[in-house]
């Protein structure tokens, strides 16, 4: 059974540990946080969803009180697992990449496109963004999670970008959004407790030595972070950045 990487596998996580139990709280307050949002903006009435990298599909299974979920992952693993344990008469689950739009284009429209820990992965997040508004139905909805703490020494390859506050604001309006509401929520890990959960497991996307070097050498003022992270803030930041997002018709 995969392992704790950037999918989360609910069922399978040891609720008793602090540091699963805090990624589990991290992973599903996007969804819980996405549907109540969702609920209120289209005052109860059924709707279509995209759950974009929904993973296992927990998340879809949430979303699902809702309307009809159509949940796309690119590892037909995740998909085959959300098929098996989360799987509603109201969603289903389909293998796909969030940057074939020929394949995107075809399941389409939707009232709403949830996307969760997609942009960072992305070569070109504006044309990903602007894909989600031409899917749109009229009156239609994004809601788009990533991280608001640096990742990029960690997380590449996995992760091509860091994207701030600030940026995230000139990401939406450069491909046609504006922001209706926002999220945040930021939990600290223990670093003792991080380094006993992942010690020896390979499915977690921890990069060489040299490209920590490597990193730290172009962007030293995040080898800053880390050491006070380590030394005097007692835990890693580990934080979300969740947009409600409108065309801006």
């Amino acid at each position: 059974m995969p392992g704790i990487t950037e999918r989360v596998y609910p069922r399978e996580m040891d609720h008793t540990n602090s540091i699963e139990r805090t990624i589990y709280d991290i992973f599903t307050k996007r969804y819980l946080v996405a549907k109540e949002w969702l609920e209120f903006h289209f005052k109860g009435r059924e709707i279509r969803i995209l759950d974009m990298a929904c993973g296992s599909g927990y998340g879809s299974e949430i979303l699902s009180e809702l309307g009809k979920v159509t949940g796309v992952d690119l590892d037909p693993e995740a998909v085959r697992y959300a098929e098996m344990y989360y799987s509603t008469k109201n969603n289903r689950f389909i293998v796909g990449n969030a940057e074939d739009y020929d394949f995107l284009g075809k399941i389409s429209p939707f009232d709403a496109i949830v996307s969760m820990a997609t942009l960072e992965h992305l070569k070109d997040p504006i044309a990903y963004l602007e894909w989600i508004r031409g899917a749109l139905k009229p009156e239609g909805v994004g809601i788009l999670c990533f991280p608001a703490a640096v990742t990029m020494d960690w997380a590449a390859p996995h992760h091509l970008r860091d994207i701030s506050k600030s940026g995230a604001v000139r990401m939406f309006s450069k491909s046609g959004f504006r922001i209706k509401e926002r999220f945040f929520q930021s939990y600290r890990l223990d670093i003792r407790e991080l380094k006993k959960r992942f010690a020896g497991n390979k499915e977690v996307p921890v990069p060489p030595v040299g490209r920590f070097l490597g990193h730290y050498i172009l962007n030293p003022h995040h080898l800053i972070l880390r050491i006070y992270e380590a030394l005097l803030a007692g835990g890693v930041r580990f934080s979300d950045q969740v947009y409600m997002i409108l065309p801006d018709r």
